[in-house]
């Protein structure tokens, strides 16, 4: 039998086997198209989906500027739009009181609840936090490489070290040079009010202290907003030492003497002067 032949006979089956995948491909892709298709199909992967980012309260199903591609491409576009937020998505909120020293039990979650510290006894079980990721071996140390990696923070992204200090002041901790008040090794000028010159950050170019000396020199002093976040997204139930009020490498901008630190273990944050000594943790 010549090869023409041979095509030929088969050729029915070729035809066959193509509109069979053809017609499975459209099936499937059916859901994915623009429009109005999308409203078909109840258990479309693309009707999952945006079920679920209704359910997590994202998008609108309303036409934007990209026109009007059917509710549920409306949502799903409309929620890509802007940045996902894990503590809106799950209703940020303290802990009802659990504990019986001051009938912390009473605080409700109608009633606002209470802080994470709740009196140093356990955290509230409905309090909002993040599972923050354990460094280890297993991990690279959080893709860091670091051994000395406490943990991270899968919500900002942040891997945090343990304490370094307990007592460092602001210009140690965010490796500056001294003011000429009261603090060895002296710089020439003063950080004693609002605007002075020596309150401002100098980098110490040699014999590096704080979180610019630690470890292999990749570590900074978080920003007050980042120390703020920590304790929202878990810290007291997570970090080593969170009982302690951390430097920020923040300056409190009509008090430029001052600089804010944020206690981990119940979020409050708040401004002394640069001279004084608190706890330092760095992060990377």
């Amino acid at each position: 039998m010549s090869r023409k032949i041979r095509f030929l006979l088969l050729l029915p089956l070729i035809v066959f086997i193509v509109v069979v995948l053809n017609n499975a491909f459209l099936l499937k892709i059916k859901a994915e198209q623009s429009g109005s298709s999308p409203e078909s199909g109840s258990s479309s992967r693309l009707k999952t989906a945006s079920d679920a980012i209704a359910a997590l309260s994202y998008g609108s199903t309303a036409a934007g500027s990209w026109g009007d591609w059917g509710t549920m491409w409306n949502r799903l576009y409309s929620a890509a739009q802007n940045s996902f937020n894990d503590a809106k998505s799950v209703g940020t909120k303290n802990g009802t009181g659990t504990g019986a020293t001051n009938y912390l039990s009473s605080y409700t979650k109608a009633l606002g609840g209470v802080d994470d510290y709740n009196n140093n006894q356990t955290i509230p079980a409905d309090s909002y936090q993040k599972t923050w990721t354990a460094c280890n071996a297993g991990n690279t140390y959080c893709g860091t490489g670091r051994s000395v990696a406490e943990k991270q923070d899968p919500n900002t992204g942040l891997v945090w070290s343990p304490r370094i200090s307990s007592s460092a002041n602001w210009f140690t901790a965010l490796n500056c040079q001294q003011p000429s008040n009261g603090v060895a090794p002296l710089g020439a000028s003063a950080c004693s009010a609002n605007g002075d010159v020596g309150c401002v950050c100098v980098k110490l170019a040699s014999s590096k202290t704080g979180c610019d000396a630690y470890d292999d020199g990749n570590w900074r002093l978080p920003y007050q907003k980042e120390l703020m976040q920590s304790y929202i997204d878990g810290s007291w139930a997570n970090l080593t030492n969170a009982g302690y009020y951390y430097w920020s490498s923040t300056t409190q901008s009509y008090s430029t003497q001052t600089a804010w630190s944020t206690a981990q273990y119940y979020g409050y944050t708040n401004n002394t002067t640069k001279i004084t000594y608190k706890s330092v943790r760095c992060v990377r």
